[in-house]
């Protein structure tokens, strides 16, 4: 939970781990009494947070305090104990060593106590979660802004806005000096496009292996 621009900055970056998500944030917005929350999630996390909006079925105003869903670009994540054996057994980093991991370009970025090491993504690909595996969802669709990164404008955040509220406080942050925009050429919707279509694909071609 971050409440000012200093946590906001504090937390940036990622932490892959498995949480009760939903248990949590609900735990965390009632224990506080938040009553108008902005929330990053994962396309499955923000497509849950939208059915919860348009159709509650808790009897609190939980839904109501959700002011915006960010979601982040998604290809999967992988299963715990398979992920650290690998970069146990390949490349000797014990679990209690890692700081973070991070995705840059087609490498995982590894920062561990003593330095930093790239794998290509591709040796993780197969121990993706199941579930993730079945999902179609890349940009998250279902939320009101998704953010992720493109190949070749590393260093920039892509941005899909999906409600006037968020273009609105994006045009507000602009005003006041926190971001800058800029429209995305062509190359970055392909490119965005392709992925998107090809985790649909991915989804389809493991459903019918299940079915």
């Amino acid at each position: 939970m971050a409440r000012s621009r200093e946590e906001v900055i504090a937390a940036a970056g990622t932490k892959w781990n498995i949480v009760p998500f939903t248990a949590k944030l609900r735990e965390t917005i009632e224990n506080y009494d938040l009553r108008r929350v902005a929330i990053v999630a994962l396309p499955c996390q923000s497509q849950f947070l939208y059915q919860m909006r348009t159709l509650p079925l808790l009897e609190t105003d939980l839904h109501m305090r959700i002011y915006i869903v960010i979601s982040l670009f998604c290809i999967g994540t992988f299963a715990t104990e398979a992920f650290l054996h690998i970069l146990r057994t390949r490349y000797g980093l014990e679990p209690e060593k890692l700081i973070s991991i991070g995705i840059t370009g087609d490498k995982l970025r590894v920062q561990f106590e003593g330095g930093t090491k790239f794998i290509d993504i591709r040796e993780v690909l197969p121990y993706i979660q199941m579930g993730c595996l079945i999902c179609p969802d890349y940009t998250g669709i279902f939320s009101d802004m998704s953010a992720g990164i493109s190949e070749n404008y590393l260093g920039y955040t892509v941005l899909i806005v999906r409600n006037r509220n968020v273009l609105d406080l994006l045009y507000k942050a602009r005003n006041e000096g926190y971001v800058e925009l800029q429209e995305a050429p062509p190359d970055v919707i392909e490119e965005i496009e392709l992925k998107a279509k090809s985790k649909l694909m991915r989804a389809t071609k493991y459903l019918s292996i299940l079915l």
